[in-house]
């Protein structure tokens, strides 16, 4: 009876370091991948979303600056926009 209470006592100790000494550097290793990994998702994130705003104003900006390659449709997109202020 009390060689059970010891054996038991004693197993119970053992599951309580074993947990303690695998969990310990288990947690630190864990707590370290996920500190260096979160800022460089965010970082990775915030290129993307800048490369994508790059490229969209780059769009835009091509297809508002997008002029004739004929210089008299050229000519007359000016004279067009000269009639406005000739008023």
């Amino acid at each position: 009876m009390v060689h059970n209470k010891i054996k038991n006592a004693f197993e119970e100790t053992f599951i309580i370091v074993g947990s303690i000494l695998i969990g310990i550097p288990l947690g630190f290793f864990v707590g370290i991948f996920c500190w260096l990994k979160f800022p460089l998702s965010i970082y990775r994130e915030a290129r993307i979303n800048l490369a994508i705003k790059r490229i969209q104003e780059a769009k835009a900006f091509l297809e508002k600056n997008n002029q004739p390659k004929d210089i008299w449709e050229r000519h007359i997109e000016r004279m067009e926009e000269k009639k406005s202020y000739d008023n």
